[in-house]
């Protein structure tokens, strides 16, 4: 007869224990945080909309803020300003020896914000001048940077204004009124949304002799010489040219 008793069964069970990675704390010294230098400046808007979900439902203890040992802020500092303004505890991780190099992979791994996404989040908060700017770029489709250069002044600083909500929009009149121009020469010029082009045409919105009129008469019979140039002055000579063309007398200059 054969033996049919049963092996065994194995009773003991190899069990792997989790272990405690990373320690939480809670306090509300504020004073005892700082920023670091060379961190991101922070964005009102964002402190405004993080204010609104954390006074609707309080997660930080699930997402605390991550100090050094100095107790300089390596990620988290709308979280740590807005708990502070709601005087909320602050939920806080400690690692030592990080500094703004863990700052910066930090932040290159965090999903970048486009433009319009700041333009969406200040409209989202009544700024006057972002809910002007959509406007603006939805009904005449000039693009971000192209609309806030032909509405605002000449110089550079743009993208960081629009980030950081302080954008101005002074030369609406010129803006509709350049946008106009354009939708009048697309039938004429296929580039004329380029913004090499559109910084020629701020510039000649400047002249107080030039009529527009007699620009769209002189590209009747002078298409063909409208085309492509590498920058703004290329353009600007262009159109002067083709401007003056058959003038009699003194010939309007464009730069």
């Amino acid at each position: 007869m054969f033996n049919t008793k049963q092996a065994p069964m194995e009773t003991e069970v190899n069990q792997v224990r989790d272990v405690v990675a990373n320690q939480v704390y809670r306090t509300t010294k504020y004073e005892r945080f700082s920023f670091l230098d060379g961190n991101r400046n922070l964005n009102p808007m964002h402190f405004e909309r993080l204010k609104t979900a954390i006074a609707t439902m309080d997660l930080t203890e699930s997402n605390p803020i991550l100090v050094n040992d100095d107790f300089e802020i390596i990620d988290g500092q709308h979280r740590f300003e807005v708990c502070k303004y709601l005087k909320k505890p602050i939920y806080y991780l400690q690692k030592k020896g990080y500094g703004l190099r863990e700052v910066q992979m930090l932040n290159a791994n965090m999903k970048n914000w486009r433009l319009e996404d700041y333009v969406e989040g200040y409209c989202d908060l009544g700024n006057e001048e972002y809910l002007y700017l959509r406007s603006f770029l939805a009904q005449h489709k000039l693009g971000m940077m192209s609309s806030v250069t032909i509405l605002s002044s000449m110089g550079g600083g743009k993208a960081l204004s629009i980030t950081d909500g302080t954008l101005l929009l002074p030369n609406k009149e010129r803006g509709e009124t350049i946008a106009k121009w354009v939708q009048q020469l697309e039938p004429l010029y296929a580039g004329c949304r380029r913004k090499s082009f559109l910084l020629a045409l701020v510039k000649i919105y400047s002249i107080r002799q030039f009529d527009f009129s007699q620009l769209m008469a002189k590209l009747s019979y002078q298409q063909t010489k409208l085309v492509d140039c590498t920058d703004m002055k290329g353009y600007l000579t262009l159109l002067e040219e083709i401007y003056n063309f058959k003038e009699r007398g003194t010939k309007l200059r464009f730069f």
